[in-house]
């Protein structure tokens, strides 16, 4: 007869090798729970991981899910009422869960548009190019433009939208791909390459680097690749906590917004980057000969405008005439606008660089982050609210400096997030606009990240989400293939086993 140590050996055993058998474990232990069952510890199998995260046969996981919202997001009434050029279905704030005011797009499309022309595009391929919101304003302006999108429902509302212009249409080619597939597009074949909103679906960070060298490849010497509307990695825990307070009740206890703040971030979705990815391309493919890093412009409110950033890479340009020269420390000084003012009339002939300043956009976020760090777990989110009523603004709002040009100083403001910082903060370089010679992007010595900044370029798409299912994926397993007494009272996913000596 057995004794009751051999029989729990052979249970363990035979636990084990049924978890084996499911293709989501590389290795599992047992551990006894004290009362005569025991917790599962499993080290998941990494390309199982890869292939459900759509790390695996070119995310076409993560891909067919976004495809397939895409669709469907076109397939009402609305979608197909929509005007020509400016079809918003789909467009959803993160806070009301609503429609995006039509104002604030409008903003945003119209914001956007003037970026690419400045780059004074004649021959664009737009991967990710949608129904045509930013197409419809650019293509008018181009001798050629190639239109790439992988949905075939959006693509066909794209191409209805075109009958009706036959001016754009005809300098429109429209593709049915993933960005992933540019191959054909031949190399230096395009001045300008436009990936503007999309990157977010993209299922991680191997996936972009794909686009992104094809679309290098595809640009020709003097132009550039244009990456819009990028979610801010520096900025995640920010976004989390704006998002999670404005939609919390009053009642709400502050350690019950701290867990959902923490899981909306740990389930992020999204791909969200750090400027510090876009910035060490330039080691990964010499055509690049700088990056430009900038904060959305626009006076509206929302969650591009304070969360978001746009990336240019310049592609073989001549960059030796930089444009060097001190950059003053903001945080030492707090300048207001007037000051800044002041400085310009003074110094008419003189750039004026200033770094660190704080981000208006952001005072709000940053104060709750603030209060919430140092908050009693029993106080409220309505408490946590008031405290932010008392709070005094001290940063000045991005598009406030953009619109001095305005003011006849004579002054081109320039703007950067290059240097990543985790509170928002830009620097700026106003140059007088006699210095210009034509050129709307000049080559900038920006203050450079912290090499901290480096060692993080992106989050891991649904990797929370997807481990959470994996754990009920073996639950089930063990409860089809143990009897019930030997099913494990709990399994947790840790990333290795501890070995004993």
């Amino acid at each position: 007869m057995p004794t009751n140590e051999a029989q729990a050996k052979n249970r363990r055993v035979v636990i084990e090798n049924v978890l084996h058998m499911h293709p989501g474990v590389r290795e599992a232990a047992l551990v006894d729970d004290g009362s005569g069952g025991f917790v599962a510890f499993v080290v998941p199998d990494d390309s199982y991981m890869d292939e459900a995260l759509g790390r695996g046969t070119a995310g076409s996981t993560v891909l067919g899910k976004w495809q397939k919202t895409f669709d469907l997001s076109q397939l009402n009434k609305e979608a197909g009422a929509a005007p020509v050029g400016f079809n918003t279905i789909g467009w959803n704030s993160s806070y009301t869960r609503s429609a995006i005011p039509l104002g604030d797009m409008r903003e945003w499309v119209e914001n956007t548009v003037g970026d690419i022309l400045q780059l004074r595009p004649r021959v664009v391929c737009e991967v990710g190019c949608g129904t045509g919101m930013l197409l419809m304003q650019v293509a008018p302006c181009c001798d050629r433009y190639v239109a790439v999108d992988f949905s075939p429902v959006v693509l066909d509302r794209l191409r209805a939208q075109l009958r009706t212009v036959p001016a754009i249409a005809e300098r429109v080619e429209v593709l049915e791909r993933k960005a992933g597939d540019l191959e054909g597009l031949d190399e230096n074949s395009f001045d300008t390459v436009v990936v503007n909103s999309v990157v977010q679906f993209f299922p991680n960070v191997a996936y972009l680097t794909k686009v992104l060298e094809s679309a290098i490849s595809a640009v020709k010497p003097g132009g550039h690749v244009f990456i819009g509307d990028v979610r801010s990695l520096p900025l995640l825990q920010a976004f989390g906590t704006s998002v999670e307070l404005f939609q919390a009740a009053d009642e709400l206890s502050v350690g019950e917004l701290r867990d959902r703040i923490r899981r909306r971030v740990d389930r992020e979705p999204e791909l969200v980057l750090s400027p510090a990815y876009f910035l060490s391309l330039k080691h990964k493919f010499p055509k690049i000969s700088r990056v430009d890093i900038r904060p959305l412009r626009g006076h509206a409110d929302n969650e591009m405008t304070r969360f978001r950033y746009s990336a240019i890479l310049h592609i073989d340009h001549d960059d030796s005439a930089h444009i060097d020269g001190e950059f003053l420390d903001w945080t030492e000084r707090k300048w207001g606008l007037d000051e800044i003012r002041s400085m310009l009339k003074q110094h008419p002939n003189q750039r004026i660089g200033l770094k660190g300043i704080r981000n208006a956009r952001l005072e709000e976020d940053l104060a709750a982050m603030a209060i919430l760090d140092g908050a009693d777990a029993a106080d409220t989110a309505g408490k946590l609210r008031q405290r932010l009523e008392q709070g005094a603004d001290e940063g000045i709002h991005p598009q406030a400096l953009l619109d001095l040009e305005a003011e006849s100083l004579g002054f081109k403001v320039f703007l950067s997030l290059a240097a990543s910082r985790s509170d928002g903060s830009y620097d700026a370089c106003l140059i007088p606009a006699k210095e210009q010679k034509g050129t709307t992007s000049p080559a900038i010595n920006w203050p450079e990240p912290a090499a901290s900044a480096f060692a993080h370029f992106a989050n891991v798409p649904g990797q929370a989400r997807m481990r959470s299912e994996l754990t009920d994926q073996l639950m089930a397993h063990c409860n089809q293939h143990l009897p019930q007494d030997s099913v494990p009272r709990k399994i947790i996913l840790v990333d290795m086993l501890e070995r004993n000596a």
